[in-house]
């Protein structure tokens, strides 16, 4: 039975890690996707289009959106 009891702990504690860990991501890339949003409207913005910097820039947010959408399902199976 004790060891039952260390497997539970164990188990409990690996999941709280993963949870905060998942947590970080999710700020980082939520983080990370503002600025891609700020970049994003200062290229459109500016004076001379730069039509490679905008594709870049919407290639990033939308790496990171579905970043987010993958991140979101994880907090939400695991919370």
């Amino acid at each position: 039975m004790p060891q039952a009891t260390v497997l539970l702990r164990w188990r409990t504690a690996l999941a709280k890690a993963a949870r905060r860990t998942i947590g970080a991501r999710w700020r980082s890339t939520l983080e990370a996707l503002e600025a891609a949003h700020l970049e994003y409207r200062t290229l459109h913005t500016a004076a001379v289009v730069d039509a490679r910097g905008l594709r870049k820039v919407a290639r990033r947010m939308r790496a990171l959106e579905q970043m987010q959408t993958v991140l979101a399902r994880e907090l939400r199976v695991g919370g």
